[in-house]
């Protein structure tokens, strides 16, 4: 909204320009840490109350990182096994206190969304509480060794009995599992308009190069075993365009599938980066092999597969929602 600093536009417009950066930056860890810093804006967008979307937002629209720390050493995508807790204070504020690992933005972020407990609440206790990252009691750790994807700082965020005013709670205490749910189905559509405008320039690159490079008196294009490289990559890519935007839609209606549709558009994700990645490598040969921006975008493509929710876990989503839609019909 223009009264929080932003220009008034749609999530559609975002994904138009998250498209041209993901396909002009050529830099998908980059484009990784967008998705996180989007998805918690349209978690307090739209679940905030007015005083948190005024003093929150602004501030991550004029360059303050964010970052949504869901992740323990137990576990990512099941959320419920999470530890970090936080008990009410005698002057309402909640102390927090857990360990975040893996988090995407963590060791820049300076705002966060954290995943915690609220035991005294009951069984139904997980809560979103926005935190302050400079606040003290609060260590980012140093970004993590990875393969690849070095452009987006991931690492842990240490809690030591953070003060938290309980008007940063997010929703309501233990609506938790519900809003986080939503907020990761934005960003697992991201990754599906990510690979499609990501791959776009590679693909139109691989396809100059096979009229380029010659085999057998003609251009390695004119053989059917490289047109079915570079048309099984495109079709992929076309694909995950279509179901990501299809995804949106779905979302922004809040339409019974849009979660299945979210978690199909992950899926698509991961499995269309490696393969337009491993494309390229495969169509430049010995050239493609050579430590260089070929390689570098295999090693950062392997990540998406695992960030924001394994393969594993969106086939388990899908199967989940098919049946909650078949018993609904």
């Amino acid at each position: 909204a223009e009264e929080l600093g932003g220009t008034g536009g749609t999530w559609w417009d975002f994904a138009a320009a998250f498209e041209g950066v993901a396909a002009g930056g050529r830099d998908l860890g980059f484009c990784l840490s967008m998705v996180a810093q989007a998805g918690l804006i349209r978690s307090i967008s739209t679940y905030g109350t007015p005083d948190q979307q005024q003093y929150w937002i602004p501030r991550l629209l004029n360059g303050e990182v964010g970052a949504t720390a869901l992740t323990e050493t137990t576990g990512g995508s099941d959320v419920t096994r999470i530890k970090s807790a936080a008990t009410s204070a005698p002057d309402g504020t909640y102390r927090l206190t857990g360990h975040k690992d893996h988090i995407t933005n963590g060791p820049a972020a300076d705002l966060a969304l954290i995943l915690g407990r609220v035991p005294e609440a009951g069984k139904r206790d997980i809560t979103l509480f926005l935190v302050d990252l400079h606040a003290q009691g609060v260590t980012r750790g140093a970004p993590e060794d990875m393969m690849g994807n070095r452009t987006s700082p991931t690492g842990p965020i240490a809690l030591d009995d953070v003060r938290v005013e309980s008007r940063n709670i997010l929703g309501e205490i233990g609506g938790g599992v519900d809003l986080i749910y939503d907020t990761i189905a934005l960003d697992r559509l991201l990754y599906g308009i990510l690979a499609a405008s990501y791959l776009d320039p590679m693909l139109d690159e691989i396809l100059a190069y096979t009229q380029q490079r010659h085999a057998f008196r003609v251009p390695i294009g004119e053989h059917q075993y490289v047109q079915g490289r570079v048309t099984d990559a495109k079709f992929a890519l076309e694909s995950t365009r279509w179901v990501s935007y299809g995804a949106l839609d779905a979302l922004l209606q809040q339409r019974p599938e849009a979660s299945l549709m979210c978690s199909v558009a992950k899926y698509h994700a991961g499995e269309t980066l490696k393969l337009g990645t491993e494309t390229a490598l495969r169509v430049y040969g010995h050239l493609g092999y050579m430590e260089g921006p070929h390689t570098k975008a295999l090693k950062d493509a392997l990540g998406a597969v695992i960030a924001g929710g394994t393969a594993e876990m969106q086939r388990k989503n899908v199967f989940n929602q098919m049946r909650s839609l078949q018993h609904a019909a």
